[in-house]
């Protein structure tokens, strides 16, 4: 027995258990090996004088000192689901007793009992299918577009906390970047003029209330903020709002590609594209082409 021990070889027996080594003596009753009170080590050589920590139930090793739960370590080798995570698969054609019963749950006979059988959807077996029997209303136009709404309540907002510049010239690229507006603006931004804030006032017990007009309704805050944004749309009432202000509005058009490049320019090592054309049936409702990339310039420059 021991020469068979020793004929093991000492890399495998040091794997066995974490990194126990053999051959390791248990201390006599009523003494106190020596070995426990030294620096932990990691190491299986007798001549380093230490005594390696091991996990009985794995192979891993903690440092001294750190708590171990009753319900052991965490670790690679013992993950497991929660009970109830994962359900067995159901075993169809197993017979009566397997919970799908003689047919595997396909029924008697037919079509689609069959191997193989593979019937596209919608199909009703040659009748003239519920889709064909409605009638088509409206039409789908191929040349719509979607923007992201911002609000110059929002805006103000924004300017007021710091996080807008309004000395520079605002873009897309600066709503952006701020959080200003979701990074999916489909075709860009359009500015509205709606105001979801309301002022407040403070009552004779200090505490705060919702200013009313002469028709007790809430009135809403103001758009202070004198501005220069270049977006994709703006409404009349928006644009009234922010030149009645001294502040400008530009319509720029950027085509799906421009848009990316506005936004993303690290996704172009190799310098922007040139910005496209604005399209006839578009030339009305743009004030010019935007230029890329993101123009960095003092605001009404």
């Amino acid at each position: 027995a021991t020469s068979a021990r020793s004929s093991r070889p000492a890399s495998a027996a040091a794997g066995l258990r974490g990194f126990a080594c053999l051959g390791a003596r248990a201390p006599a009753r009523g003494t106190t090996d020596p070995a426990s009170t030294r620096p932990f080590t990691t190491s299986c050589s007798r001549e380093s004088g230490q005594r390696p920590r091991d996990n009985p139930g794995g192979g891993l090793v903690v440092p001294p000192g750190a708590p171990v739960p009753a319900e052991g370590v965490l670790a690679l080798n013992n993950l497991r689901d929660v009970p109830g995570a994962r359900r067995d698969a159901v075993r169809v054609g197993r017979g009566r007793g397997s919970g799908k019963g003689k047919t595997a749950g396909r029924g008697y006979n037919g079509q689609k009992s069959r191997s193989g059988s593979s019937l596209r959807l919608g199909f009703e077996g040659g009748q003239t299918p519920l889709r064909l029997t409605l009638p088509k209303r409206g039409f789908v136009n191929p040349k719509r577009m979607s923007f992201a709404p911002l609000n110059l309540e929002k805006l103000q907002r924004w300017i007021d906390d710091g996080r807008l510049d309004a000395s520079k010239t605002l873009t897309m690229k600066h709503f952006v970047d701020s959080g200003l507006v979701d990074r999916r603006v489909g075709n860009g931004v359009k500015l509205l003029a709606k105001l979801e804030a309301f002022e407040t006032i403070r009552d004779e017990n200090g505490n705060a209330k919702l200013a009313t007009d002469a028709n007790g309704e809430p009135v809403a805050k103001r758009f202070t903020a004198k501005v220069d944004v270049e977006v994709s749309r703006v409404s009349r009432a928006a644009r009234e709002t922010v030149e009645a202000l001294g502040g400008r509005v530009t319509k720029v058009h950027y085509n799906r590609l421009g848009l990316r490049a506005l936004l993303k320019p690290h996704k172009f090592p190799e310098g922007p594209p040139k910005p496209a054309r604005t399209p006839v049936y578009l030339k009305k409702k743009v004030d010019r082409e935007g230029t890329l990339p993101a123009p960095e310039r003092a605001a009404f420059s």
